[in-house]
Protein backbone atom coordinates (compact mmCIF):
# COMPACT_ATOMS: atom_id res chain seq x y z
CA UNK A 1 0.00 0.00 0.00
CA UNK A 2 1.57 3.32 -1.08
CA UNK A 3 1.42 6.57 0.85
CA UNK A 4 -1.64 7.92 -0.97
CA UNK A 5 -3.66 4.75 -0.42
CA UNK A 6 -2.61 4.64 3.23
CA UNK A 7 -3.69 8.26 3.71
CA UNK A 8 -7.08 7.55 2.12
CA UNK A 9 -7.48 4.53 4.38
CA UNK A 10 -6.75 6.63 7.47
CA UNK A 11 -9.09 9.38 6.23
CA UNK A 12 -11.91 6.89 5.79
CA UNK A 13 -11.25 5.41 9.23
CA UNK A 14 -11.25 8.80 10.96
CA UNK A 15 -14.42 9.83 9.12
CA UNK A 16 -16.12 6.61 10.13
CA UNK A 17 -15.13 7.12 13.78
CA UNK A 18 -16.39 10.72 13.66
CA UNK A 19 -19.78 9.72 12.25
CA UNK A 20 -20.09 6.93 14.84
CA UNK A 21 -19.19 9.30 17.70
CA UNK A 22 -21.76 11.86 16.51
CA UNK A 23 -24.40 9.15 16.29
CA UNK A 24 -23.60 7.84 19.78
CA UNK A 25 -23.60 11.38 21.20
CA UNK A 26 -26.97 12.24 19.66
CA UNK A 27 -28.45 8.90 20.67
CA UNK A 28 -27.22 9.29 24.24
CA UNK A 29 -28.62 12.80 24.57
CA UNK A 30 -32.03 11.96 23.14
CA UNK A 31 -32.28 8.69 25.07
CA UNK A 32 -31.24 9.84 28.51
CA UNK A 33 -31.54 13.60 28.23
CA UNK A 34 -29.11 15.92 29.94
CA UNK A 35 -31.13 18.68 31.61
CA UNK A 36 -34.66 19.79 32.28
CA UNK A 37 -34.20 22.99 30.24
CA UNK A 38 -34.74 22.45 26.51
CA UNK A 39 -32.50 25.39 25.63
CA UNK A 40 -29.65 24.16 27.82
CA UNK A 41 -30.15 20.67 26.34
CA UNK A 42 -29.85 22.02 22.79
CA UNK A 43 -26.85 24.20 23.68
CA UNK A 44 -25.03 21.28 25.29
CA UNK A 45 -25.77 19.00 22.36
CA UNK A 46 -24.53 21.61 19.88
CA UNK A 47 -21.43 22.42 21.99
CA UNK A 48 -20.41 18.76 22.32
CA UNK A 49 -21.10 18.14 18.63
CA UNK A 50 -19.04 21.21 17.71
CA UNK A 51 -16.15 20.02 19.89
CA UNK A 52 -16.23 16.61 18.22
CA UNK A 53 -16.31 18.29 14.81
CA UNK A 54 -13.29 20.42 15.70
CA UNK A 55 -11.39 17.29 16.70
CA UNK A 56 -12.37 15.61 13.42
CA UNK A 57 -11.36 18.60 11.28
CA UNK A 58 -8.02 18.85 13.06
CA UNK A 59 -7.37 15.13 12.55
CA UNK A 60 -8.11 15.51 8.83
CA UNK A 61 -5.80 18.51 8.61
CA UNK A 62 -3.08 16.53 10.37
CA UNK A 63 -3.47 13.61 7.96
CA UNK A 64 -3.27 15.95 4.99
CA UNK A 65 -0.25 17.94 6.17
CA UNK A 66 1.77 15.18 7.90
CA UNK A 67 3.19 13.66 4.66
CA UNK A 68 4.24 17.13 3.46
CA UNK A 69 5.93 18.13 6.72
CA UNK A 70 7.94 14.92 7.03
CA UNK A 71 8.05 15.39 10.80
CA UNK A 72 5.60 16.35 13.51
CA UNK A 73 5.50 20.11 13.82
CA UNK A 74 5.51 21.66 17.32
CA UNK A 75 2.64 23.84 16.11
CA UNK A 76 0.53 20.76 15.39
CA UNK A 77 1.34 19.37 18.83
CA UNK A 78 0.36 22.69 20.40
CA UNK A 79 -2.90 22.50 18.48
CA UNK A 80 -3.60 19.07 19.95
CA UNK A 81 -3.09 20.45 23.46
CA UNK A 82 -5.36 23.43 22.78
CA UNK A 83 -8.13 21.25 21.35
CA UNK A 84 -7.82 18.83 24.27
CA UNK A 85 -8.32 21.72 26.70
CA UNK A 86 -11.22 23.01 24.61
CA UNK A 87 -12.94 19.61 24.61
CA UNK A 88 -12.38 19.24 28.36
CA UNK A 89 -13.77 22.74 28.98
CA UNK A 90 -16.90 21.99 26.94
CA UNK A 91 -17.58 18.74 28.77
CA UNK A 92 -16.80 20.23 32.20
CA UNK A 93 -19.12 23.17 31.52
CA UNK A 94 -21.87 20.84 30.35
CA UNK A 95 -21.64 18.71 33.49
CA UNK A 96 -21.13 21.53 35.98
CA UNK A 97 -23.21 24.40 34.61
CA UNK A 98 -25.97 22.50 32.85
CA UNK A 99 -26.47 19.36 34.87
CA UNK A 100 -25.34 20.25 38.40
CA UNK A 101 -25.80 24.03 38.78
CA UNK A 102 -28.55 24.39 36.15
CA UNK A 103 -27.30 27.80 35.07
CA UNK A 104 -29.64 30.19 33.30
CA UNK A 105 -29.94 29.02 29.66
CA UNK A 106 -28.81 32.34 28.18
CA UNK A 107 -25.82 32.64 30.50
CA UNK A 108 -24.95 29.01 29.81
CA UNK A 109 -25.18 29.51 26.04
CA UNK A 110 -22.97 32.60 26.31
CA UNK A 111 -20.41 30.67 28.37
CA UNK A 112 -20.21 27.86 25.81
CA UNK A 113 -19.90 30.41 23.00
CA UNK A 114 -17.11 32.16 24.90
CA UNK A 115 -15.22 28.87 25.24
CA UNK A 116 -15.51 28.32 21.47
CA UNK A 117 -14.36 31.86 20.65
CA UNK A 118 -11.37 31.61 22.99
CA UNK A 119 -10.35 28.28 21.49
CA UNK A 120 -10.58 29.70 17.96
CA UNK A 121 -8.51 32.76 18.92
CA UNK A 122 -5.79 30.67 20.57
CA UNK A 123 -5.70 28.23 17.64
CA UNK A 124 -5.50 31.11 15.15
CA UNK A 125 -2.70 32.76 17.13
CA UNK A 126 -0.79 29.47 17.29
CA UNK A 127 -1.27 28.89 13.55
CA UNK A 128 -0.12 32.43 12.78
CA UNK A 129 2.98 32.01 14.91
CA UNK A 130 3.72 28.69 13.25
CA UNK A 131 3.28 30.18 9.77
CA UNK A 132 5.64 33.06 10.58
CA UNK A 133 8.20 30.69 12.09
CA UNK A 134 8.02 28.38 9.07
CA UNK A 135 8.40 31.36 6.71
CA UNK A 136 11.45 32.49 8.65
CA UNK A 137 12.97 29.02 8.45
CA UNK A 138 12.35 28.89 4.69
CA UNK A 139 13.92 32.32 4.18
CA UNK A 140 16.96 31.31 6.25
CA UNK A 141 17.30 28.06 4.30
CA UNK A 142 17.03 29.91 0.97
CA UNK A 143 19.62 32.44 2.11
CA UNK A 144 22.05 29.74 3.21
CA UNK A 145 21.47 27.86 -0.03
CA UNK A 146 22.22 31.01 -2.05
CA UNK A 147 25.50 31.62 -0.22
CA UNK A 148 26.50 27.96 -0.59
CA UNK A 149 25.72 28.20 -4.30
CA UNK A 150 28.06 31.20 -4.65
CA UNK A 151 30.83 29.40 -2.80
CA UNK A 152 30.38 26.17 -4.73
CA UNK A 153 30.64 27.99 -8.04
CA UNK A 154 33.76 29.81 -6.88
CA UNK A 155 35.28 26.48 -5.84
CA UNK A 156 34.48 25.13 -9.28
CA UNK A 157 36.08 28.18 -10.92
CA UNK A 158 39.17 27.74 -8.75
CA UNK A 159 39.32 24.10 -9.78
CA UNK A 160 39.16 25.09 -13.44
CA UNK A 161 41.89 27.67 -12.88
CA UNK A 162 44.05 25.06 -11.15
CA UNK A 163 43.85 22.83 -14.24
CA UNK A 164 45.19 25.61 -16.48
CA UNK A 165 48.41 24.50 -18.17
CA UNK A 166 50.05 27.88 -18.04
CA UNK A 167 52.72 29.55 -15.88
CA UNK A 168 50.17 32.15 -14.78
CA UNK A 169 47.84 29.49 -13.38
CA UNK A 170 49.08 30.16 -9.84
CA UNK A 171 48.25 33.86 -10.13
CA UNK A 172 44.75 33.07 -11.41
CA UNK A 173 44.10 30.59 -8.58
CA UNK A 174 45.36 33.18 -6.08
CA UNK A 175 42.91 35.83 -7.32
CA UNK A 176 39.93 33.48 -7.15
CA UNK A 177 41.00 32.04 -3.81
CA UNK A 178 41.19 35.54 -2.30
CA UNK A 179 37.67 36.24 -3.53
CA UNK A 180 36.43 32.90 -2.23
CA UNK A 181 37.84 33.71 1.22
CA UNK A 182 35.71 36.88 1.37
CA UNK A 183 32.58 34.76 0.95
CA UNK A 184 33.66 32.49 3.81
CA UNK A 185 33.26 35.37 6.25
CA UNK A 186 29.93 36.63 4.88
CA UNK A 187 26.52 35.97 6.41
CA UNK A 188 23.58 34.58 4.41
CA UNK A 189 21.05 37.14 3.21
CA UNK A 190 17.50 36.64 4.50
CA UNK A 191 16.21 40.15 3.81
CA UNK A 192 13.98 40.44 0.72
CA UNK A 193 15.37 43.91 0.04
CA UNK A 194 18.81 42.40 -0.65
CA UNK A 195 17.70 39.65 -3.01
CA UNK A 196 18.45 41.88 -6.01
CA UNK A 197 22.03 42.25 -4.79
CA UNK A 198 22.29 38.46 -4.53
CA UNK A 199 21.20 38.20 -8.17
CA UNK A 200 23.88 40.70 -9.19
CA UNK A 201 26.54 38.66 -7.37
CA UNK A 202 25.28 35.51 -9.06
CA UNK A 203 25.55 37.16 -12.48
CA UNK A 204 29.03 38.51 -11.72
CA UNK A 205 30.28 35.08 -10.61
CA UNK A 206 28.81 33.57 -13.77
CA UNK A 207 30.71 36.17 -15.80
CA UNK A 208 33.93 35.30 -13.94
CA UNK A 209 33.26 31.62 -14.68
CA UNK A 210 32.99 32.34 -18.40
CA UNK A 211 36.11 34.53 -18.28
CA UNK A 212 38.23 31.80 -16.67
CA UNK A 213 36.87 29.14 -19.03
CA UNK A 214 37.80 31.37 -21.97
CA UNK A 215 41.36 31.83 -20.71
CA UNK A 216 41.87 28.07 -20.76
CA UNK A 217 40.98 27.72 -24.43
CA UNK A 218 42.87 30.75 -25.74
CA UNK A 219 46.04 29.88 -27.63
CA UNK A 220 47.57 33.28 -26.97
CA UNK A 221 47.01 34.90 -23.58
CA UNK A 222 45.98 38.59 -23.79
CA UNK A 223 48.36 41.02 -22.14
CA UNK A 224 45.52 42.50 -20.10
CA UNK A 225 44.17 39.20 -18.79
CA UNK A 226 45.48 39.90 -15.29
CA UNK A 227 43.87 43.34 -15.18
CA UNK A 228 40.56 42.03 -16.50
CA UNK A 229 40.52 39.22 -13.97
CA UNK A 230 41.32 41.60 -11.12
CA UNK A 231 38.53 43.91 -12.27
CA UNK A 232 36.04 41.04 -12.29
CA UNK A 233 37.05 39.73 -8.87
CA UNK A 234 37.22 43.28 -7.50
CA UNK A 235 33.74 44.01 -8.82
CA UNK A 236 32.37 40.90 -7.10
CA UNK A 237 34.22 41.77 -3.88
CA UNK A 238 32.80 45.31 -4.00
CA UNK A 239 29.24 44.10 -4.48
CA UNK A 240 29.73 41.59 -1.66
CA UNK A 241 31.09 44.30 0.65
CA UNK A 242 28.14 46.59 -0.12
CA UNK A 243 25.74 43.73 0.50
CA UNK A 244 27.41 42.92 3.83
CA UNK A 245 27.24 46.55 4.96
CA UNK A 246 23.54 46.77 4.05
CA UNK A 247 22.87 43.48 5.85
CA UNK A 248 24.70 44.70 8.96
CA UNK A 249 22.68 47.93 8.93
CA UNK A 250 19.41 45.96 8.85
CA UNK A 251 20.30 43.80 11.85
Amino acid sequence: MNGMQRQRSYTGLVTGIYVAVLAVTAGTFFTFGFSESLLRFVVTLLAVGMAETVVYVYCMLWLRRAPEAGRTSPVFISGVVIIAFYLAAVLASAILLDWILELSPLWYAGEQLLILIMAVIVLAATAGYGWNAASGERRAADASRSLRSHMQELQEIRGIAGSWKHPEAGRLVELIGALEEKFLYSDPVSRPGLYATEDIIRQQISLLHDHVALLLVLKELPASWDTETEELTGSIAGTLQRRNLELAALK
